[in-house]
């Protein structure tokens, strides 16, 4: 365990001292201003979406978990995996005295880490903005609401994450496994609008947080997406491992 906790945080080290953080919480103050901006002259200038106020955490989380954090998740991705094996300093990472599987395991919770951080200021600042600009909407409710879906994002979020990683072990090029993200996201988006298909699609689930805060909570539908999640946590991560321990340095 000692081993584990020791690797994880040089893992988060090295993923932090890159400033993606930085980077993404900038692009996400200016996707918040953005929102901010459009929410109020639609509102005033306008005078339509008068009583959105108190969605605007949610109108930002699902542009932010769509555009900016899976962006920069598959980024930071690429850098744990991708990235140590081209500049060499994977050969280090593997003398050390710990299984392949730790190490692995650590770089995802690592990732999960940068993820919960980004998650969690956003959801922050959207939560201040709200409170500043529609304090007359707000309650526990919504803010329980707002926390719930911030939360339930995290874990679809985390499985791209793994999806990403086992491309990260099978192409050795850091741009080639941009694009391939980057392409499987954009065309699972397209074949989302396909509503047979939108169930079993990793990036349809980034918005499951809607299930969650429902006035009645959709058992059966919640389930069937734990039991997607969990699919392909099982199989990409395997796939994944095994690659990532069959690699050679």
């Amino acid at each position: 365990m000692e081993s584990f906790k020791a690797t994880l945080q040089n893992e988060i080290f090295r993923l932090f001292k890159k400033k993606k953080v930085v980077v993404v919480l900038l692009l996400a103050l200016g996707l918040i201003a953005f929102a901010l901006l459009v929410s109020v002259v639609l509102r005033g200038s306008l005078g339509i979406l008068g009583g959105t106020g108190s969605a605007f955490p949610l109108s930002v989380l699902q542009a932010f978990s769509n555009t900016i954090l899976p962006l920069f998740m598959a980024l930071a991705v690429i850098d744990t995996f991708t990235g140590e094996f081209a500049s060499d300093t994977m050969k280090i990472t593997i003398t050390k005295p710990v299984t392949r599987f730790k190490i692995y395991l650590a770089k995802l919770s690592a990732v999960g880490v940068f993820v919960l951080v980004n998650l969690g200021v956003v959801m922050v600042l959207s939560m201040l903005v709200t409170v500043v600009f529609y304090t007359k909407l707000i309650s526990f409710v919504w803010a329980l609401d707002v926390v719930v879906a911030y939360v339930a994002t995290f874990f679809p979020m985390m499985v791209l994450a793994v999806v990403v990683a086992y491309f990260a072990n099978v192409l050795k090029s850091s741009t080639g496994v941009f694009f391939l993200s980057v392409l499987v996201f954009v065309v699972f988006r397209a074949l989302g609008f396909v509503s047979a298909l939108s169930p079993v699609l990793i990036t349809s689930l980034l918005e499951w947080y809607g299930l969650w805060i429902s006035n009645v909570l959709p058992i059966g539908s919640i389930l069937r997406s734990i039991v997607v999640l969990a699919a392909y946590v099982m199989v990409f991560g395997a796939l994944g491992y095994r690659r990532f321990d069959k690699r050679a340095l």
